[in-house]
């Protein structure tokens, strides 16, 4: 539906609003004409400022008084300027969340990388360490599988051994030990990483002992073998004194040789060695019988024939023995130096 214009009559100039506020609006100007006859002004932004400077104070309506007459400006109030209270610990709370969560975005990854190279350190230590008591360890079989070691030389080996034991050992407690966790907000690729490399350490403390085992096992049996046949020097002629003294030293010698015997391994490279070091042991026992008979006897060159035969075999014990030395000191030689090879290479590998 249309709107209905208002009809304006001719000559209305909205007195009828004034007149209902109580105004009159008698006194001014009310059309440009009026003011460009009184001013010398062409355009129409002058005639309007000169309409509106000439407009007379409009009077309020009768009986009241101007609510505005002795207002002056003052200070707006907080609570006008805003529709709601500022809370500043509310402010202040997120402010400090988010000081927290930025410095927590900067430090965790850092914290976390240093943890990771903690225990990448950890490793190369270990690694090193091992890589370090290797050369102990091939002096130590040098010593074990040099045939004219004896046995105060071979008493010496316990120092590199225990090296090289405690070096695999942390090397082992390494390889056992589950590589630390990242922190939140922080990458896992070198955690990941260390934990893969972790998978390789055990093999080589493992080949470590194994290599410290067979060396002490060598110079176990060598310091076994010594204490076979040990006799103290043999007199060719006694009385029956000396003669008794003999009988009980020879007895010692026997049962200690028994003892040395049953410490040998039955298995492993001498195997084959231990069964003759049990002939002769078995030989030992009727040679000692012949021996002290001769001394009852007076007979001096049977005597000596005796202490002779005793000479060779003793000899012939460690005369037997060199080959599989011989033997034993390549190949452990040759694992000492792959192990050593190995350990370089992994720690330049370590991850980082």
């Amino acid at each position: 539906m249309k709107q209905q214009a208002t009809q304006r009559k001719p000559g209305d100039r909205g007195r009828w609003y004034f007149q209902m506020l109580g105004i009159e609006p008698d006194g001014g100007p009310t059309t440009l004409q009026q003011v460009a006859r009184s001013r010398d002004a062409t355009k129409t932004t002058e005639l309007v400022t000169g309409m509106w400077d000439e407009t007379v104070e409009l009077k309020p309506p009768a009986g009241e008084a101007d609510p505005l007459a002795d207002w002056t400006p003052t200070e707006l109030s907080p609570k006008a300027s805003s529709k709601r209270r500022v809370r500043w610990p509310v402010i202040v709370g997120a402010v400090i969340i988010g000081a927290v969560a930025a410095f927590a975005l900067w430090w965790l990854p850092q914290a976390s990388e240093q943890r990771a190279t903690t225990h990448a350190n950890l490793i190369s230590d270990s690694l090193t360490g091992l890589y370090g008591d290797l050369a102990g360890l091939q002096s130590a079989l040098a010593i074990a599988t040099e045939p004219t070691s004896d046995t105060p030389d071979l008493g010496t080996l316990g120092l590199g051994l225990s090296s090289v034991s405690d070096s695999a050992a942390r090397l082992l407690d390494i390889a056992n030990r589950t590589v630390p966790s990242p922190l939140p907000l922080s990458p896992k690729d070198a955690f990941s990483d260390l934990d893969a490399f972790r998978q390789g350490l055990e093999p080589m403390a493992a080949e470590a002992t194994s290599l410290r085992s067979e060396v002490a096992e060598i110079a176990e049996y060598r310091l076994a073998l010594a204490n076979v046949l040990a006799v103290d020097e043999l007199p060719l002629t006694a009385d029956s004194s000396i003669i008794a003294e003999m009988t009980a030293s020879l007895a010692k010698a026997l049962a200690d040789s028994v003892a040395a015997l049953n410490s040998m391994p039955t298995d492993g490279p001498f195997a084959d060695h231990r069964t003759l070091v049990d002939a002769e042991i078995g030989d030992f026992a009727q040679w000692q019988d012949d021996y002290l008979t001769a001394l009852r006897n007076d007979e001096p060159g049977k005597a000596g024939e005796l202490v002779e035969q005793l000479r060779l075999s003793r000899d012939g014990l460690a005369a037997e023995l060199v080959g599989t030395l011989a033997t034993l000191r390549a190949d452990i030689d040759a694992r000492i130096l792959e192990l050593a090879d190995r350990l370089a290479r992994s720690i330049t590998a370590v991850p980082r």
